[in-house]
């Protein structure tokens, strides 16, 4: 039986695409037998079954009030694995936590497999840390270096770390629940409820309320909708900084906070268009759903929207030669064509059938075993350098 140590800084009950991507892995994973030894910073929901979880010392993120990274693997964790060791490493995000993480199971040989989920040196001009661009680049790439593989959610993203000399990176798609975000679940009284009559255009945005989002240009795209068409509604499902700022610029809009579940496919169902103008997604697990739901998605040509979207078809794809306008033209023909919306969210719900949770599970089950088999004599493929000491500093 194969015992799994994941390590990570965001678990459910936290509301994002990689704490819901790390559930379904576990849930599946359990379902096979495989025992996982859960490490991060915060409390597990206790509806959580089958799972080992232990708690690390946290901080909150900067900029990220609900989220917190970790400080180091507890003593207590490392105590109980003297006599039940892991037999290969998941490391899902890359702080201080997952270094010290790291750097346990290469003194232990430990195989150990990463996660390369979010693109943090994207982010960091938002919050004003461009400066730190260059060395979170190189910390970055010699941390996944340091592991035998590096698992990413979309081709461009493998792509790009491959180019980049992050060494081994595999491809390590997402699912959704087509059983949950489904257009049957539209009704005409929730919309009633938020204020919003059938014949009414209900624009929506689903995701962290945050500068990386690219919000000014939703906010944009909106604004010229609403100029065509008065009735519009523009509906936000999320929490973040910007939450303040959009009410200032769209006092019209409902926001209804973070969402999961029943709730949060209620949501989507009843919205007629969905826009996500991120630039920064290394996936994009929103745009899954909002496709599963049957709605016609307008976003830009990169990660999932990339991947899962049939350009003119299933949905609208951005090119970043277009710009801005591209993205605000696209969302006014979306919005001002009835037609076009209803058979482009038809198309958009049959395109995501067949991509449930199952064959992913099913993958990152068989990279594990693929990875633990050959991990006990694998050697590293990066060697400590004067470059990458920290990886290797004494405990």
């Amino acid at each position: 039986m194969m015992r799994l140590a994941m390590i990570t800084e965001t678990f459910l009950p936290d509301i994002n695409g990689v704490s819901k991507t790390l559930g379904q892995l576990c849930r599946g994973l359990i379902s096979k037998g495989v025992e996982v030894d859960l490490v991060w910073p915060g409390v597990t929901d206790a509806s959580f079954a089958g799972l080992s979880s232990w708690q690390a010392a946290g901080h909150q993120l900067p900029g990220y009030n609900t989220l917190k990274f970790g400080w180091k693997l507890p003593g207590r964790t490392k105590n109980y694995w003297r006599g039940h060791p892991p037999d290969i490493f998941y490391i899902a995000t890359e702080g201080p936590l997952g270094l010290d993480a790291l750097r346990y199971a290469r003194r232990r040989k430990i195989p150990v497999i990463t996660g390369f989920h979010t693109n943090f040196d994207q982010y960091l001009q938002h919050y004003r840390l461009g400066w730190l661009k260059k060395p979170l680049q190189a910390y970055l790439k010699a941390f996944h270096k340091a592991s035998h593989l590096t698992l990413t959610p979309s081709y461009q993203q493998q792509q790009e770390l491959i180019q980049q000399g992050f060494g081994e990176v595999d491809l390590l798609g997402r699912g959704v629940d087509t059983q949950l975000f489904h257009p049957d679940r539209r009704s005409l009284s929730f919309r009633k409820e938020l204020g919003v009559a059938e014949e009414d255009l209900l624009v929506g945005y689903v995701g962290r309320l945050a500068g990386e989002k690219n919000l000014p240009l939703l906010l944009k795209s909106f604004a010229a909708i609403e100029k065509n068409h008065p009735r519009a509604r523009l509906l936000l499902v999320g929490e973040g900084p910007w939450e303040t700022e959009i009410s200032k610029h769209c006092p019209s809009a409902i926001q209804v906070g973070c969402q999961q579940g029943e709730a949060l496919a209620n949501f989507y169902a009843n919205l007629d268009l969905f826009l996500f103008p991120s630039l920064t997604e290394t996936y994009g697990n929103v745009v899954a759903e909002a496709l599963a739901s049957g709605l016609p998605v307008v976003a830009f040509d990169r990660a999932a929207a990339r991947e899962l979207i049939r350009n003119g078809q299933s949905g609208w794809l951005v090119s970043l030669d277009e710009g801005e306008s591209g993205f605000v033209n696209a969302s006014l023909r979306m919005a001002e064509e009835e037609h076009l919306r209803l058979v482009t969210g038809r198309l958009a719900f049959q395109s995501m059938q067949q991509r449930g949770w199952e064959e992913v599970i099913e993958r990152f089950y068989q990279l594990l075993m693929a990875n633990l088999q050959g991990g006990r004599t694998h050697e590293y493929k990066t060697q400590p350098t004067a470059r990458t000491p920290q990886l290797d500093r004494k405990m």
